[in-house]
């Protein structure tokens, strides 16, 4: 059975795209099997898998309004796309922002999303999740499903306060409804090690969770040629791979990995 894990932040702008795809690709390049689920209207992890979500028919929209209106699921083929590097995903696009007001009214709507994916789990070794940037009932679905979630964050202050609102949720749906959901860590991104800036939030980081909560050790420096890598629909990794960001997301692949995760 697979490990599901979220990349959570409710704040955007965090890295949650890059670092969803990014890992999704270095797992695939260690001959795992991986299913990447873009549960963001925005669709970025999408097009930087090649697959544009103005194009498709099947979304993860589409098959949560099918279980919504408990209509059966299509066959994994009909909607799960496959990207050259490796990485099987099931795309999204903006009908995913109407999700909250579509389940509203349905009984057990934490559970929607978890209906999707445990059919999927024995497929692959892992499936990943990139959330949108927004706590509410969208995001319980998510963690009602997961093993376990990375928490990005930006190495800027208003980013890393962010944090608070996640890991409150975090302990409430762990106490009273998935008990086996953990947090893996925090992962810094965008990082400057050089400057004041970063030296704070680093910080203030370890002050604040540190002893609660792992932050990983590998941190992603900024980069423009990561922003650059998904013009041509790539990962950094693909695109550049002796980039140092390349080879800080390397870093925090194996140092990931080597919990036997």
């Amino acid at each position: 059975m697979s490990q599901v894990i979220a990349i959570i932040n409710e704040k955007g702008g965090t890295g949650k795209s890059t670092t969803t795809t990014t890992l999704a690709y270095l797992i695939a390049k260690a001959n795992k099997k991986v299913l990447l689920i873009d549960f963001d209207g925005q669709g970025h992890s999408s097009l930087i898998c090649g697959v544009n979500p103005k194009q498709v028919e099947m979304t993860i929209s589409t098959l949560l309004n099918k279980v919504i209106l408990d209509e059966p699921l299509p066959e994994p083929s009909e909607y799960i796309y496959k990207n050259k590097n490796g990485v099987d995903i099931i795309p999204a696009n903006s009908n995913l922002f109407v999700l909250e007001r579509n389940l509203c009214n349905v009984d057990f709507r934490e559970k929607k999303l978890l209906e999707v994916v445990e059919p999927l789990r024995a497929m692959y070794d892992y499936i990943l999740i990139d959330c949108m940037p927004q706590i509410g009932t969208p995001m319980i679905n998510v963690m009602m499903c997961s093993d376990s979630i990375i928490i990005p964050t930006q190495a800027e202050l208003l980013s890393a306060q962010g944090l608070t609102e996640v890991l409150k949720h975090y302990r409430v749906i762990q106490k009273n409804s998935n008990h086996k959901l953990k947090i893996e860590g925090i992962l810094v991104t965008m990082d400057s090690p050089k400057t004041l800036l970063s030296a704070h939030v680093n910080s203030m980081l370890q002050n604040t969770f540190g002893e609660a909560i792992r932050i990983f050790t590998t941190r992603i420096p900024r980069s423009i040629k990561v922003a650059e890598a998904c013009l041509f629909q790539k990962t950094i990794c693909e695109f550049m791979p002796h980039n140092p960001a390349a080879i800080a997301y390397e870093n925090f692949a194996k140092e990931l990995m080597k919990d036997g995760i």
